[in-house]
């Protein structure tokens, strides 16, 4: 049985957030807010551009979005308007508070001392039984590649959905190259023996740990692999005096009300923000015609589940309620 203690301990002979060193490509800046993340995201095929004071990056749909995540932006509807022309997106999500649009938020840890007794109750012995059943170490390249893509599989089952870069073995092993080769990218994961039960994806930058992706498999979860993981890197990752804050990505934009409650019982702070989100005029009278919303609310009726249906209705939401409260760029 692995106490707390010796958990920390190996913990620190097995950095989990160690340093990969890379060099940017040339039409990225090096010093640039988000370019870290933005390089992992070109390696793995995404496009990236700078705009509008930012950089931003597509996502499935031709829908860009912005970086660092926890940059609140403020462009002028102009200069949007001319970026999603000249880039042919079919639209843009920024965060701001300055601009109105879906309620959201961003889930934060800054640094403070954190242990065992400082998350939620029901989480402590849920972590707990992880330490006893599980080693949380970095994934080497070979077992992120070999063993990552099943996981992904078995989590994206749970979840009723299907990414073609996580589950297409081509394009996982694209994106496997990309962590290995990016600039302050790591894999931490929770191991039995060999066998790897849950990994997550973190970046580096600019004084944050951002967590990006986290996989695990379902035949494991009785004993709360995902737990130890996110515990054992917040609280490494708060011991490090280089780092101020920890970053857990997004609020969905579907209903994911147990995911929220996870991480906030982990100690991480809602900060709220607007999501605001412009559509590409050619299609702004397309999608939000009352037709097509109806038909997208009827697919929802019939669909509940469908995370796909239910992010395209909140898009359309987003996009009707979003505009600058005061019309002036960063």
């Amino acid at each position: 049985m692995q106490t707390e203690h010796l958990l920390h301990t190996n913990l620190h002979s097995h950095d989990l957030t160690s340093v990969r060193r890379s060099t940017l490509s040339a039409d990225v800046a090096v010093h640039f807010p988000g370019s870290v993340l933005a390089h992992f995201l070109e390696l793995r095929g995404r496009r990236v551009i700078k705009a509008c004071g930012a950089l931003w990056y597509e996502v499935p749909g031709r829908f860009l979005m912005s970086l660092p995540y926890q940059n609140f932006l403020n462009p002028h509807p102009a200069e949007l308007d001319a970026m999603i022309r000249q880039t042919g997106a079919v639209g843009v999500r920024f965060p701001s508070v300055q601009w109105t649009g879906l309620e959201s938020g961003l889930y934060v840890l800054r640094r403070q001392p954190y242990d065992i007794e400082t998350i939620h109750i029901k989480q402590r012995p849920r972590v707990r039984r992880g330490m006893e059943h599980f080693r949380v170490r970095l994934a080497t390249k070979s077992e992120l590649l070999k063993q990552g893509r099943e996981l992904n599989l078995s989590t994206m089952r749970r979840q009723g959905r299907y990414d073609a870069e996580f589950g297409n073995p081509r394009r996982w092993h694209t994106f496997v190259e990309a962590a290995f080769t990016c600039t302050e990218i790591s894999c931490p994961a929770a191991f039995v023996g060999s066998r790897m039960a849950a990994y997550m994806i973190t970046c580096r930058e600019q004084g944050w740990l951002h967590i990006l992706h986290q996989m695990s498999n379902h035949d494991d979860l009785a004993d709360f692999p995902n737990h130890v993981l996110t515990y054992s890197v917040t609280k490494q990752a708060l011991e490090d005096e280089s780092l101020e804050a920890v970053c857990y990505g997004y609020r969905p934009l579907f209903e994911a009300d147990g995911l929220d409650e996870y991480k906030q019982r982990f100690g991480y702070e809602v900060i709220p923000h607007s999501s605001a989100i412009q559509l590409h005029p050619s299609m702004s009278g397309v999608l939000n015609n009352c037709l097509v919303r109806t038909a997208v609310r009827i697919a929802r009726w019939f669909g509940p589940r469908n995370q796909r249906m239910e992010t395209i209705d909140t898009v359309l939401q987003g996009a009707q309620r979003s505009r600058p409260v005061v019309e002036s760029c960063q």
